[in-house]
């Protein structure tokens, strides 16, 4: 390819390229407000489908239903399908890459976001590995009985609320066609540990939601003392800021194909 060819081709390349990322990402989302995209790289590696970085900034995101007050990402090392992206096709990503960044969710996010398909599954999978511990599970039917126990139990009504270092989680248990009357309120200092776990410090069984200003308050779960969570593999985080008003989180996850 002569010089003049190449210039022509990078010069189309730097035009669709942008608009292209940018159609892909907001396919990845139901909403996006103030999105910026900055994609670095020579002519010569975006032609060939390589993009060595890329920048991206947003306000406002919906991800499955998950509230996103602010977005900051960065990426390496991309790979895509550029040859079929130039002749109109959905762009593709041809291999995985990290993604590092930040993520702040409000107090309203969060309430907001609580019954959202992601955060409810991960809550159900979270009790799910809570109540195969037996000593907490026997804690459990002490305190609100079995229907909480039982394998086809579900979180209704979930309600997380934000305080300083800690968080309360809140809903009412259903099984077998029936709601139990009162609720199960779990209260927490969290912390991140080992880049892909989060544990639980200090777990109090609260009577209310107004008691998460000082958790102490509640009754102690000595069964789920340091208990980790595992995020997975795919996922490390290096920070986790939780105040009443905001929740902010900076790690690195891993974006496959």
């Amino acid at each position: 390819m002569d010089k003049d060819k190449e210039e022509r081709r990078g010069q189309i390349i730097g035009r669709v390229l942008p608009g292209a990322v940018r159609l892909w990402l907001q396919a990845q989302v139901e909403q996006v407000d103030s999105l910026a995209i900055d994609l670095r790289g020579r002519d010569r590696q975006l032609i060939s489908g390589y993009i060595p970085g890329v920048s991206i900034s947003a306000e406002n995101a919906v991800y499955k239903g998950l509230q996103l007050s602010e977005v900051k990402l960065a990426a390496e090392d991309i790979r895509i399908n550029l040859g079929q992206v130039v002749r109109g096709k959905p762009l593709r990503l041809m291999k995985q890459f990290p993604v590092k960044g930040r993520v702040l969710l409000s107090d309203a996010d969060v309430a907001t976001s609580v019954s959202s398909p992601l955060l409810a599954e991960g809550l159900a999978d979270f009790w799910g590995v809570l109540v195969q511990l037996p000593a907490f599970a026997q804690a459990v039917e002490q305190r609100y009985g079995v229907r909480s126990l039982q394998s086809d139990t579900e979180l209704h009504r979930p309600l997380i609320e934000l305080g300083d270092g800690c968080l309360a989680l809140s809903f009412y248990p259903y099984s077998q066609g029936q709601t139990d009357e009162g609720p199960i309120i779990l209260g927490a200092r969290l912390s991140v540990v080992s880049d892909h776990y989060l544990q639980l410090s200090s777990p109090h069984w609260l009577n209310s939601m107004a008691m998460l200003p000082d958790i102490t308050q509640g009754e102690p779960i000595d069964s789920l003392s340091d208990f980790r969570w595992n995020l997975g593999e795919d996922t490390q985080l290096t920070q986790l800021d939780l105040q009443p008003t905001q929740l902010t989180c900076e790690g690195q996850v891993m974006v496959r194909p």
